[in-house]
């Protein structure tokens, strides 16, 4: 189940731990702005909900805990207050976060936030490699310049080549790893396919020339390969 951490002052919710608003998530309120924890700093949610703070506030807390990677793929809800104009954290990321006036008890608010907890992202981290980076929950692939979107099991594939980029790591131990069963001739035929689909997404774009075939024993992810986009 999600798990939510919402540090908003002056809500009426003060439950701690407590199933609110859907049954599918666990959501725990606080109403200090500040310090953060540190335990909070090792320990992330699945979403953090920033609201009844201001936006110096909202940016101070999610920088705090962005300097762990633990929380950078987390996604924060900035709830912005009723009226005025729309005042946007510098610590926002406009394809992971999102922005919601009202206050943490309102109705729009509880939608968003049942609709962005999304359960598995406390446990995942970036896989970084050189100029490369992948979110294996949202199965996108950063470079540079943009992000490329991979079906999951293209990003079991790229989180294991990544995580031994330069590395040959043979086609056995891909399937075996990245999909948790045991090689055998299906299983081949289907990895050259999603290799083969990889390679066509990264055609054109800086990591171009950056998947290797090791004849007869796998592939290599090697970052020092890059392509100048066309």
């Amino acid at each position: 189940m999600p798990t939510v951490l919402a540090i908003a002052p002056g809500t009426s919710l003060t439950y701690r731990n407590q199933k609110l608003l859907d049954d599918r998530y666990t959501i725990e309120v606080r109403q200090e702005a500040q310090p953060v924890r540190e335990s909070d700093r090792r320990q992330a949610h699945d979403l953090l909900v920033l609201a009844g703070l201001s936006v110096d506030q909202q940016q101070w807390i999610a920088a705090q805990l962005q300097e762990n990677h633990c929380w950078r793929l987390v996604p924060v809800l900035y709830v912005l207050p009723e009226g005025g104009g729309l005042a946007v954290p510098g610590s926002y990321r406009p394809d992971l976060d999102g922005l919601v006036k009202g206050t943490l008890e309102s109705a729009e608010v509880q939608r968003r936030i049942a609709a962005m907890a999304c359960e598995g992202v406390a446990s995942a981290e970036l896989v970084v490699a050189g100029p490369f980076s992948l979110d294996p929950i949202r199965g996108l692939f950063h470079m540079v310049d943009r992000d490329i979107s991979l079906t999951e099991r293209e990003s079991d594939i790229m989180t294991v080549l990544l995580g031994q980029s330069g590395r040959t790591v043979s086609a056995d131990e891909l399937i075996e790893r990245g999909w948790s069963t045991e090689a055998d001739g299906r299983h081949l035929q289907i990895l050259r396919r999603h290799v083969s689909n990889i390679r066509r997404k990264l055609d054109s774009t800086p990591a171009a020339n950056a998947m290797r075939t090791v004849r007869g024993t796998g592939y290599c992810f090697e970052t020092k390969v890059l392509k100048r986009a066309g």
